[in-house]
């Protein structure tokens, strides 16, 4: 599986890329910037818990992103 993420500044802009998507025969989904902090926070997390260690700086650029 692949992925990509496409950022509009108009709603119908948005909604036309996932028509587009739908018909393609392709799965999407409407993501919010929270939803895209979380995401970084999960990575941050998961990569703290394989390594033991995460700093404080990068978990706080990943919240800022």
């Amino acid at each position: 599986m692949e992925a990509i993420v496409v950022e509009t500044k108009s709603k119908k802009k948005t909604e036309l890329l996932l028509k587009l998507s739908r018909e393609m025969g392709l799965r999407s989904k409407r993501v919010s910037a929270a939803d895209i902090e979380d995401l970084f926070i999960v990575q941050s997390i998961k990569e703290g818990l394989k390594s033991g260690y995460t700093s404080k700086a990068k978990v706080l650029k990943a919240l800022r992103k």
